[in-house]
C-alpha cells in the first residue's frame, strides 16, 4: 500500500504447511523490520489542550499528541477493519526495529505509547471528562494460514495507565489479558472493542496529566533457532479525550486504504498496460460512526504526476447506515478508471479519494481523504511493499524451487528480479545461496526450465534489491519467475498478507510442483525494459531509420529520426532498470551521467526501437 511502513506481524511461532516432510510452506516470524518506516514519534515538546483526538489517520504518530520513543508503531492495513483507517500498534519489536532487549518466553515489558501532558487544571470530576478508545488483538480471524498477526497469549497483557503528579507515579486503571479476535467476536459480537473511563478522581486535574499504552509480551516457541520473532500485536484506534457531552462520534471516515486500480497488480511495466488490466470496482472501505443514518458524498479523482486532471468520479450522496459500513454501490463499489488508456514513459498517478457528511462535513475531516499511489514503472507488484510474514521452504533435499506467475500483454526483455528478504537475528538468512530462474507455463503451473541465471546469488535483507540477471531473457505470456535455493536453511522471503495470490505461488522440494496454500503474495517482482530487445514493434523492418549518435558519447547525443510531425517519445535506462530520462527530444544531455552502458527507446509514429549506449 501504500505508504511506505514496515509491518510485522507473525503467526504463533512459525506454521508449517505441506504434504509429509517432503514438502513443506513456512511461514516465518519477522525478527527484525527497518527502524525508520516503523513511524515512530519524532517529537514530542509542549503540552495538549482538550479534545485530545487520535485515529492515526496520518499513518504517523503525530508529535504534537505523543510523546517520542516506546517502540509503538502505526499501520493502514488491520484485518478485521479498524474504525477508521490507521491504527497504532504494540507488539514485540523496540524503536529500533529489533526485538525488544529484554525479550525472552517468559514476559517481558515491550512497548508503550505515551500522550504529551494535557492541560487538565481548569477541570474537576463534575465536568464528566471521558477517555474513549477502541482495541483489538491481533491474529487475525479464521483459518490460520489465512490470518496476518499473532494474537497475545493468556498471559499477555494490554495496559492502559494515568499519571498522577502528586506523586510522579504512573497507575494501572484498565487491562485486558491476552485473546483472540474470534475469542472477542464470539462472545461480543464485534471484533473491535470500545472502551470508555470517566475521569472522577481528582488526582488527575493537573497541568501534567498524561496517558499510556503497554503491553507486555512473551516470545512463542519456535521448533528451530533463529525462528522466534515478533509476537503478540495489539491495536489501538480512535482516542478521543473530551467531556462527555461533547463526545459524539458525529464522524464517516474511511475505514481502510485505498485498493490498487488494477484488476490483479499493485504495480505494472508501463508499456504492458492495457484498459483490460483496470479493476471493473473498487473495494472502498467507508464506516459511519454515528448512531443514525447520515447523507455522505464519496468520489475519486485520478491526478498525473504533475497534478493535472485525468479522471474524476462522483459517487453523489447515499445514506450511511448507523454505526456500520457503507453498502450502497455507489461508495462502496465504485467503477475504477484512470482517464488513459496508454502511457508513453514511466508515471505515478495519484488517486484522491473524498467523503464527506452532508454540505459541511463532519467533527474529524482529516480522516475524511485517502490517496493511493498507482505506479506504472518497469516492475509488476502483487505486494504492496510491506512484509507481514518471512516465507520460507522445508525439505530434506539439498534443493528447494520456488516460482511466481506472471503474464504479459505483449513479448519484453526480462532484465531483473527485485527480491525483498527479511532482516534475521545474526545474519542466518543472508548465509543462503541460490540462482534465479524462469520456467515456462505448462497449464497454470511451472513447466520445462526457460532459463537458470549462472550467477550465485545471497540475499540481501532488509528492503528490496534488484538483482539483474546475467542474459536478458525475451519472455511472452504467462511465465514463472523465482529461485532454486541451496541447502536446506530457511531463506525468509517476505511475505505480504493484504492480497491473496496463492494460486500463483508453486514450490518444488521433491518431485513435483505444489500450489501454495498460504493467503498472501510474495515480494518478489519481475523488472523489464533495460534490454536492448525491449518492446521492439517495428511496422517495417525495413525501415529501421532510427539512429543515435556519436555512439560512444561523452556528453551530447543526437537523436534521427525518419521525418515526423512532433519529437519522438524517447526514453533512457540504465542497465539496473532506472529511468534516466523520459520525454520528447531528439537531443539529450548525458554529461551528469556516470560511465557506462544504457538502453535508449525511441517511438515515433511509425516504428518503435531500442539502442544501446555507451557513455564514456
Amino acid at each position: 500500500m501504500v505508504n511506505a511502513r514496515l509491518l510485522s506481524v507473525v503467526l504463533l511461532g512459525c506454521i508449517l504447511f505441506g504434504q509429509g516432510v517432503a514438502a513443506q510452506e513456512v511461514l516465518l516470524p519477522l525478527q527484525r523490520v527497518q527502524p525508520q518506516v516503523r513511524h515512530a514519534s519524532k517529537g514530542g515538546l509542549g503540552s495538549v489542550e482538550l479534545p485530545f483526538f487520535d485515529d492515526f489517520a496520518s499513518g504517523g504518530l503525530s508529535p504534537t499528541l505523543w510523546q517520542a520513543g516506546g517502540g509503538a508503531t502505526t499501520t493502514l492495513d488491520v484485518s478485521p477493519i479498524a474504525p477508521t483507517v490507521g491504527v497504532a500498534m504494540l507488539d514485540a519489536l523496540a524503536a529500533d526495529g529489533r526485538l525488544h532487549p529484554l525479550a525472552s518466553s517468559s514476559l517481558f515489558p515491550a512497548d508503550t505509547l505515551t500522550s504529551l501532558p494535557i492541560r487538565l487544571q481548569d477541570y474537576a470530576p463534575a465536568d464528566s471528562l471521558r477517555l474513549l478508545f477502541y482495541y483489538l488483538p491481533g491474529g487475525g480471524t479464521g483459518e490460520a494460514y489465512l490470518r496476518a498477526g499473532d494474537h497475545p497469549d493468556p498471559s499477555d497483557s494490554l495496559l492502559l495507565d494515568f499519571y498522577r503528579a502528586a506523586d510522579s507515579s504512573w497507575v494501572t486503571v484498565w487491562r485486558r489479558g491476552g485473546t483472540t479476535p474470534d475469542s472477542l467476536y464470539a462472545s461480543t459480537s464485534s471484533y473491535w472493542q470500545r472502551v470508555e473511563l470517566v475521569l472522577t478522581d481528582p488526582a488527575w486535574f493537573d497541568s501534567l496529566f498524561a496517558f499510556r499504552f503497554r503491553n507486555y509480551a512473551s516470545l512463542d516457541a519456535a521448533p528451530k533457532s533463529g525462528m522466534q520473532g515478533n509476537c503478540d500485536w495489539w491495536y489501538i484506534d480512535y482516542v478521543w479525550l473530551d467531556r462527555s457531552s461533547a463526545q459524539t462520534l458525529h464522524d464517516v471516515a474511511f475505514a481502510a486504504p485505498a485498493p490498487s486500480m488494477l484488476r490483479h497488480y499493485r504495480a505494472m511495466p508501463w508499456r504492458q498496460y492495457t484498459p483490460s488490466d483496470l479493476a471493473e470496482q473498487l473495494s472502498i472501505s467507508l464506516r459511519n460512526l454515528y448512531s443514525s443514518d447520515l447523507a455522505t458524498h464519496y468520489g475519486y479523482r485520478v491526478l498525473a504526476s504533475g497534478g493535472a486532471e485525468l479522471y474524476s468520479y462522483d459517487g453523489g450522496f447515499e445514506n450511511a447506515p448507523a454505526d456500520a459500513l457503507q453498502t450502497a454501490t455507489a461508495h462502496a463499489h465504485p467503477p475504477a478508471s484512470l482517464g488513459v488508456d496508454a502511457f508513453d514513459a514511466p508515471t505515478t498517478l495519484t488517486i484522491m479519494h473524498t467523503l464527506r457528511e452532508g454540505t459541511t462535513g463532519d467533527s474529524h475531516p482529516l480522516n475524511d481523504t485517502l490517496h493511493h499511489s498507482q505506479i506504472f514503472a518497469d516492475y509488476y507488484a502483487y505486494d504492496d511493499g510491506t512484509p507481514e510474514n518471512g516465507y520460507g521452504l522445508s525439505a530434506p533435499f539439498s534443493t528447494a524451487s520456488l516460482a511466481y506467475r506472471f503474464d504479459l500483454h505483449q513479448p519484453d526483455t526480462l532484465t531483473a528480479i527485485d527480491l525483498f528478504f527479511n532482516a534475521t537475528l545474526d545474519c542466518v538468512n543472508e548465509q543462503v545461496p541460490f540462482y534465479l530462474c524462469l520456467w515456462e507455463n505448462a497449464n497454470g503451473k511451472p513447466g520445462k526450465e526457460l532459463y537458470r541465471d549462472p550467477q550465485r546469488l545471497y540475499p540481501v535483507a532488509g528492503d528490496f534489491h534488484r538483482y539483474v540477471l546475467q542474459d536478458e531473457v525475451v519472455v511472452q505470456g504467462s511465465f514463472f519467475v523465482g529461485f532454486e535455493q541451496q541447502g536446506t536453511q530457511y531463506i525468509n522471503l517476505g511475505f505480504d498478507r493484504s492480497l491473496n495470490t496463492s494460486d500463483r505461488i508453486f514450490y518444488l522440494t521433491s518431485s513435483a510442483w505444489q500450489q501454495s496454500i498460504l493467503g498472501g503474495s510474495l515480494m518478489m517482482r519481475p523488472c523489464f525494459g533495460a534490454g536492448a530487445t525491449v518492446g521492439i514493434e517495428h511496422e517495417d523492418p525495413a525501415a529501421l531509420e532510427v539512429r543515435a549518435y556519436p555512439n560512444p558519447t561523452t556528453g551530447l547525443l543526437q537523436i534521427q529520426i525518419p521525418a515526423s510531425s512532433e519529437p519522438p517519445l524517447t526514453a533512457l535506462y540504465d542497465m539496473q532498470g532506472q529511468c534516466c530520462y523520459a520525454g520528447r527530444t531528439t537531443l539529450l544531455h548525458l554529461e551528469a551521467l556516470p560511465a557506462g552502458v544504457y538502453i535508449l527507446h525511441v517511438s515515433t509514429e511509425h516504428q518503435r526501437t531500442a539502442l544501446k549506449i555507451i557513455k564514456k
